[in-house]
């Protein structure tokens, strides 16, 4: 009989190495044989065998004790195998239930035990282990099914992150790393994601020597599904613009685009503007927050001129016009930047964020954002369950 206190303590530990161990090419051979090393002995069970699933069959990858008392190859189609993968694990104890290949030796029993192991898409392992005489089904059971389950739960884990990690990968490759050197501006731009990857987009487009187009835009929601609509959205404006499309009709296909290829409940605010070298600026604004250019005490909104992108197959948007004086600047931002709490409890809201502009406005544009975005982000969102991703972008006309 096993001693509990014991026993419990080694289940700690081996699932605490399961959850924090690094994840390389020989993880699952080492936690084979940990498991066998540190458990075998009391619950009377070894030799463990791990197969790896390749081309509809099952071929052995790493073993811990004699090679020979499991062949080298499972199909994934006979009954043994089809009956662990049904239930995860299996214990084969009647005849009807143990395969012909299975020839334990005088020193074991004539029952053995196996597990199914799933990683990532196209990745899913057996461990199959020999069993010596005193086995106990419960205390088996307790041990390897626990096991089983914190090596499913961090192989999807790693899964998961892997696959948020590529998506951050492909959205920053997506995002410009630094602001655009156009003659007669000072630009600068910062974002963060709330999570790894996030649904704010910004970008900068030369569409002429003398014009540039500038985009800003928030995705709903966070997280991956965020991250693939900024991806369509950038690729869309971009194609478009791309093709010397009229910025309308880029805009009003790309929402036609949206609506048919994103769920109902996917949206995506958009502000995209042609500036001047001149200072003069064409735009729309599909739903986003309102611009703002600022010079000396004067303010001028650059409100939406037309809904949110993605619910409705076609959207009223209109174009407006504004003009960037010397000496003046163009604030574009997302809400992440302006829903938040001051220490004072007031909201800061756009209100705040003009002050805060005022205040720095005689510094650099990178300068500007940072100080500003620093400034921000120090404050509470005013959410109590998520963070919002957040982004600020400032053009600067020089005097």
């Amino acid at each position: 009989m096993i001693d509990p206190k014991q026993f419990y303590r080694k289940m700690d530990r081996m699932l605490a190495r399961i959850a924090s161990e690094g994840h390389d090419g020989r993880f699952l051979h080492r936690i084979l044989e940990e498991l066998v090393h540190s458990f075998g002995p009391e619950l009377n069970f070894g030799n463990g065998h791990m197969y790896r699933e390749l081309f509809g069959e099952y071929e052995l990858h790493h073993t811990t004790g004699h090679a020979d008392l499991f062949p080298a190859r499972l199909s994934s189609t006979e009954p043994a195998v089809l009956s662990v993968l049904e239930h995860g694990a299996f214990l084969y104890e009647t005849p009807a239930e143990i395969p012909s290949w299975f020839s334990p030796g005088p020193d074991y029993a004539p029952e053995f035990v196996a597990l199914r192991i799933d990683g990532n898409p196209g990745h899913r392992y057996l461990y199959l282990f020999s069993l010596r005489s005193g086995w106990v089904r419960d205390e088996l059971a307790f041990c390897l099914n626990g096991v089983r389950f914190a090596l499913n739960y961090r192989l999807k884990s790693d899964a998961v992150q892997s696959e948020l990690d590529t998506a951050a990968a492909i959205q920053n490759s997506l995002l410009p790393q630094k602001a655009p050197v156009f003659p007669g501006f000072d630009i600068a731009v910062r974002s963060q994601p709330a999570e790894a990857v996030g649904g704010d987009l910004y970008d900068f487009l030369m569409l002429e020597e003398d014009m540039m187009g500038i985009a800003i835009g928030d995705a709903s929601g966070h997280g991956l599904p965020a991250a693939l609509l900024v991806r369509d959205v950038l690729m869309g404006i971009r194609m478009g613009v791309g093709s010397n499309l009229k910025m309308m009709y880029t805009l009003k296909k790309l929402n036609r685009v949206l609506h048919e290829t994103t769920f109902s409940t996917r949206f995506v605010s958009v502000f995209f503007g042609e500036l001047n070298a001149n200072g003069g600026l064409l735009y729309a604004n599909a739903g986003h927050t309102s611009g703002l250019i600022l010079h000396g005490d004067n303010i001028t909104r650059l409100d939406p001129t037309g809904p949110i992108m993605g619910p409705l197959p076609d959207i009223p948007l209109e174009r407006g016009f504004a003009d960037i004086p010397k000496g003046g600047m163009m604030v574009l931002y997302t809400d992440g930047i302006t829903e938040r709490t001051e220490k004072s409890g007031d909201l800061f809201e756009e209100e705040g964020l003009i002050r805060c502009i005022q205040k720095y406005r005689d510094l650099p544009a990178k300068a500007m954002v940072d100080r500003v975005f620093e400034y921000a982000l120090a404050l509470d969102h005013q959410s109590d369950l998520l963070e919002d991703d957040s982004t600020l972008l400032v053009v600067k006309r020089h005097l």
